[in-house]
């Protein structure tokens, strides 16, 4: 419940960031402050009609090129990267980010460098790279204190609240949403004031002070209500109906999920629908209402499926597993197990494929260099060696007309001594240039050999530390699957016997010790002393400090590490904190970095 819990917050955060950014208007007094009334249209555009602000951005662009105005290609390249920020698009709204510093330096412009700011600062959360992400919204929140700029301060004030937050530290998130609340109140800006609301009640239901969390929620639905915002009221409805079942109050909880399916299917917004699914089933798992509960995951997995979310369709698969396995039903839990783990590698193994092709083709590069070496190698060779025969020829020559010279001055006093030393002569210049030769000959393939030989070393290595890597990674699911795929081909015991055999191979893959034992095997050959150096330098980190080190250090992604540690992401989250302040990190230092210099 917690886990989901978890997901539900984040998901609810990302949509109120991205109405608070879209929403926020732009002015200033100042005349070296000047900011365009476009900018304020194309947001409160950007905010009803995606499509338009998208068409809005590319005319500007457009416009920009045929008038080859710099304040156009400015405005055009921000507009765009506010809305690949928000529709998720990564590597295009970098690249028209760089594109709007340029332009912003080009034209001395701030405003819009500091507005862009915040947006990177918001696209460096949702990476879960919080060093860049707090270095851009503190220089937008020192930049718009000193302007006074009462309408970008409280959003860089949020979106501080919300990084924060993403870390652990939930005193300097709820500081930060305060400070947003004060300028929101000020300005009678009820739609800030409901977004401050609802990160207030996600920051106590992650400290699962439930009371207050569901009285900063009610603000936020009465707040979305007076504004007739149908997505927040749904999406608050939701969070609502969370903190109802934490408080053991699940007819209130059923009563809110109903309400809230009402008007996702008026607004026909799938998504949230399919959260509302899932609340159902966990809802209904929790009051032991299991044919209920197994309905709505079952109504979840459709509309996962329909809708293109397979990360959704994880929660009701894991929900329908425990179902299964309290039921007794042990052959529908290792199916929905196997699906489960099946989904699992589809949707976060991408990065391991990812980096499988990575290695592939790097090796094919390198091949591919090794053999232009050698062919140039050859080339060089037989290169050196036409002129050394060039050079051959010309010295057999100047020697041949000075022995012939000296045979003409000597013919007539020693005519049989002058042609034993023009023969010896002859021979002994052969013989130095084809030692020669073939010194030149073996000393440039003893250099292919040795080249070749490094290279061959070289991505033998390389291989079998990925593969190792990769290997380590998959230790856990395919031992627990083998398990269970022998158990049931040995399904004519009884089903006493099976529900044993299952507990047996259950308690022994959660025997993390000697799960830990076996990587920590494997990991030693990869990185020789790595635990000795980790204990020698830092001994104030604990042993699940030291392990979450040596999963960074092969390059293990977050979900990957709070699945081995049986943790949720909030508190792998945590514990990554509390390492940066016992290795006494700077802000701008990266833990990954860091863990990979050692």
């Amino acid at each position: 419940m917690k886990t989901s819990l978890i997901k539900t917050l984040k998901f609810f955060n990302i949509l109120f960031f991205i109405c608070l950014v879209i929403a926020c208007s732009q002015k200033k007094d100042d005349t070296d402050y000047i900011i365009s009334k476009d900018s304020i249209d194309f947001e409160t555009i950007a905010k009803t009609d995606f499509k338009e602000a998208e068409r809005i951005a590319d005319q500007t662009i457009a416009k920009a090129k045929a008038t080859q105005n710099d304040t156009l290609f400015l405005k055009g390249y921000y507009y765009r990267t506010l809305l690949e920020v928000n529709s998720g698009v990564k590597e295009k709204a970098l690249k028209d980010s760089e594109l709007t510093l340029v332009y912003s330096d080009k034209l001395a412009e701030e405003y819009y460098k500091h507005k862009l700011f915040i947006v990177l600062g918001k696209y460096y959360v949702l990476q879960n790279e919080y060093a860049k992400a707090i270095n851009y919204y503190l220089k937008a929140r020192d930049y718009f204190e000193e302007h006074n700029d009462l309408n970008n301060l409280p959003v860089t004030y949020n979106g501080l609240g919300i990084l924060y937050f993403e870390m652990g530290d939930f005193d300097g998130s709820i500081s930060n949403f305060n400070k947003s609340f004060e300028i929101y109140n000020k300005l009678g800006d009820k739609r800030g004031m409901a977004v401050f609301y609802a990160n207030m009640g996600n920051v106590y239901m992650i400290k699962e002070d439930f009371v207050k969390a569901k009285k900063y929620q009610k603000e936020c639905l009465d707040t979305f209500i007076t504004l007739k915002d149908t997505v927040n009221i749904v999406s608050t409805m939701i969070n609502l109906s969370n903190i109802e079942s934490n408080l053991k109050n699940h007819e209130s909880s059923l009563t809110m999920l109903n309400d809230a399916l009402v008007l996702s299917e008026k607004i026909k917004d799938s998504r949230l629908k399919e959260r509302i699914y899932l609340n159902y089933g966990i809802t209904y798992y929790e009051t032991h209402d299991l044919d209920k509960a197994k309905a709505y995951f079952n109504k979840q997995i459709e509309l996962t499926k329909s809708i293109k979310f397979p990360r959704g369709r994880l929660d009701a698969l894991e929900h329908l597993a425990k179902i299964a396995k309290n039921e007794g039903k042990y052959k529908d839990y290792a199916d929905y197990t196997g699906s489960y783990y099946k989904l699992k590698d589809s949707v976060y193994g991408s990065e391991i494929k990812q980096k499988i092709e990575e290695l592939k083709w790097t090796n094919e590069f390198e091949k591919s260099e090794l053999e232009k070496n050698l062919l140039r190698s050859k080339y060089d060779i037989e290169k050196e060696r036409s002129n050394y025969l060039i050079f051959s020829i010309v010295l057999v020559i100047l020697i041949s007309v000075l022995i012939t010279g000296i045979i003409w001055l000597s013919y007539n006093g020693n005519k049989k001594t002058l042609k034993i030393s023009q023969f010896e002569n002859e021979r002994l210049q052969e013989n130095i240039i084809r030692e020669q030769i073939n010194n030149e000959k073996e000393k440039a393939e003893n250099e292919l050999l040795k080249l070749k030989s490094q290279q061959q070393e070289l991505e033998l290595d390389l291989k079998n530390r990925e593969i190792t890597s990769i290997s380590v990674q998959l230790i856990a699911k395919n031992k627990l699957m083998t398990e269970i795929a022998d158990l049931l081909e040995r399904s004519k015991n009884s089903k006493a016997a099976i529900e044993s055999d299952l507990k047996s191979i259950l308690n022994q893959n959660q025997n993390q010790e000697k799960d830990w034992e076996q990587f920590r095997e494997v990991f030693e050959k990869i990185h020789p002393n790595f635990f000795e150096k980790v204990k020698t330098k830092f001994p104030q980190l604990s042993t699940t400090d030291v392990r979450i080190c040596a999963y960074i250090k092969i390059g293990m992604s977050l979900h990957e590490v709070s699945n081995l540690l049986n943790i949720t992401m909030q508190s792998l989250h945590t514990s990554r904190y509390r390492i940066r302040k016992k290795l006494n990190l700077e802000a701008d230092q990266n833990l990954d970095d860091f863990v990979n210099e050692i």
